[in-house]
């Protein structure tokens, strides 16, 4: 599918290091969201170069699934290079992330950090309380082949 096309060239070119690269992935306007404070709409390419730049770690592309408009994609994360990466991914490095992607015409128009589910980062996949058995089907609108 080409939006996974999208996502793992920009996960390729931050890993890689090259943060102009990733940032032309985003539409201008766009929506980034890194989990903490609030949501921000990068007006300009010089903002999605800045918001690229300020995610530490780079990211393997793993899987992705669509959910209602949403792209949701795992990676695992990686120290990178180039602007932001200095620093290293430190005790992140060998997690995994998830981030919810809304790609239109080729470009990230949403990029929003996503929660961790079951079975990340060694998490238990099913819930250890009895009174909530794990699903026996995908949730509605999932669909593992993206």
């Amino acid at each position: 599918m080409a939006v996974v096309s999208v996502i793992r060239g920009w996960s390729d070119a931050l890993r890689a290091g090259h943060v102009a690269v990733a940032a032309r992935y985003f539409r201008i306007p766009s929506v980034f969201f890194t989990g903490d404070g609030a949501p921000i709409v990068l007006h300009s390419v010089a903002q999605a170069q800045i918001a690229n730049a300020a995610l530490p770690c780079g990211a393997t592309y793993l899987s992705a699934d669509r959910r209602g408009r949403y792209v949701n994609a795992l990676f695992r994360l990686t120290n990178r290079s180039g602007p932001g990466g200095e620093q290293g991914c430190g005790s992140g490095t060998g997690q995994t992330a998830r981030v919810n992607f809304l790609i239109q015409g080729g470009r990230i128009v949403q990029w929003l950090r996503a929660s961790d589910e079951p079975g990340d980062n060694g998490s238990p996949r099913t819930p250890t309380s009895p009174s909530q058995p794990a699903p026996a089907t995908p949730p509605a609108g999932a669909n593992p082949a993206v």
